[in-house]
């Protein structure tokens, strides 16, 4: 029945290897939704974090999660300002990667802010000392070029792409990309850098074997440029697992022993 909806060449996986996934993916979501119900009945000290230890568990896995879906920017950075066309077939991966990190780094953002209903004072009462205003402003601003560029991909679908409005707009888009490669990359590069500002501005300050290492203004390139080398990285192994797991090949092999040597270069 829904056939026309899949892509040309594509068959649906067995119910029970879609069954299992789904479980799993569902087990990870169920825990989730309880420790966010654990965060606003009871407050973050659930998280064992106080006035003098701001990082713990908790905003290291938000860190990992923005940091994980760096490969959309840095990817669409080398694709489209850097002119390197051999990313074309695992540009699409990146970005949709990219979205689901970075809606989870928002939706940890509303656990923060404690009242999620009153979240959008970020934004109308900003508070220009706050670290927390930065990032939420650059990931905000980027997660909507991010769903721009999500946007394509929906149009690729047979059936819409069908309809002539939006055959010409997935086209039209497609051409423009370029200039959300660059302004992603731009607001990405921020606020991937202004997170490693957060250990400067700490109570208790982190730090490393030589002193000063991991503290402002060092943590700016070293967060920045972890996620521009972690986030491709992560996005291979992303696209290799799924492979694996369906048996269908989505990325050619030379796609992937390329991107690590233009990430070293």
């Amino acid at each position: 029945m829904d056939s026309a909806l899949i892509p040309s060449g594509v068959k649906r996986c067995p119910l029970w290897q879609f069954s299992l996934l789904i479980g799993i993916a569902g087990i990870v979501l169920l825990w989730g939704v309880y420790a966010m119900l654990l965060c606003w009945l009871k407050g973050l000290n659930q998280t064992n974090m106080n006035d003098a230890y701001g990082f713990a568990l908790w905003i290291w896995a938000d860190l990992a999660v923005i940091a994980i879906g760096g490969g959309a920017f840095f990817t669409g950075f080398l694709r489209y300002i850097c002119g390197i066309d051999e990313l074309k077939n695992i540009i699409n991966c990146t970005v949709i990667i990219g979205v689901i990190c970075y809606s989870s780094a928002l939706l940890i953002l509303g656990i923060d802010v404690g009242q999620p209903l009153r979240s959008w004072f970020i934004f109308w009462h900003a508070n220009v000392h706050s670290m927390l205003t930065e990032v939420a402003f650059c990931l905000s601003c980027y997660f909507a070029v991010l769903c721009i560029e999500y946007i394509p991909l929906v149009l690729e679908n047979r059936q819409i792409d069908k309809i002539p409005f939006f055959h010409h707009l997935g086209h039209n888009m497609h051409e423009i990309m370029a200039v959300f490669a660059a302004t992603g990359a731009f607001l990405s590069f921020f606020h991937q850098g202004s997170l490693g500002g957060v250990a400067g501005v700490l109570f208790g300050r982190p730090f490393a074997f030589r002193e000063g290492l991991f503290v402002w203004p060092w943590t700016f390139f070293l967060f920045t440029w972890s996620a521009a080398a972690y986030g491709p990285c992560f996005s291979i192994l992303v696209t290799k697992i799924i492979e694996k797991a369906s048996g269908k090949k989505l990325v050619k092999d030379n796609v992937i022993t390329s991107l690590p040597k233009f990430q070293a270069g």
